[in-house]
């Protein structure tokens, strides 16, 4: 009668360190998975990281509204690259470099792609006329 729950306790305890090793290694399956998922969710594709003193986020200065004609600018910050380039209320960029923009591809995730004090061609329509317009990229606030 003294071997049985032994052996009963036995076999729990087995059990119970099973669960806790299948545990173990789903957590770190699920560790690396999402690990793995987030630093490609990052990751910005065909932008190189961008180092030394160029390194930062390209600014505009602009406000602006995406629609499927391009980028409708709403107001140009005083002092910023933009300005700087003669844009103005009203005018819509179409294409950064040729690249398109428009509310698929937004002009930010698109400026991205450059660097801060790098030279862009802006394809711009202003009052039905389209014009191109060089700016250079500033490092944003």
């Amino acid at each position: 009668m003294s071997d049985a729950p032994s052996s009963f306790g036995n076999r729990t305890w087995m059990w119970i360190a099973a669960l806790i090793l299948v545990g173990l290694a789903c957590g770190c399956v699920g560790l690396a998975v999402g690990g793995l998922v987030g630093y490609l969710i990052g990751r910005s594709p065909g932008a190189p990281a961008p180092v030394g003193p160029a390194a930062g986020t390209p600014w505009l200065g602009v406000v602006i509204t995406h629609g499927a004609d391009g980028a409708r600018v709403l107001q140009v910050v005083p002092g910023s690259p933009a300005e700087e380039a003669g844009l103005r209320p009203g005018d819509r960029i179409t294409a950064v470099n040729g690249e398109p923009v428009n509310d698929r591809h937004p002009l930010p995730d698109v400026l991205r792609r450059h660097r801060p004090g790098e030279t862009v061609r802006l394809t711009v329509v202003r009052d039905g006329e389209e014009r191109t317009v060089s700016v250079t990229l500033g490092r944003a606030p």
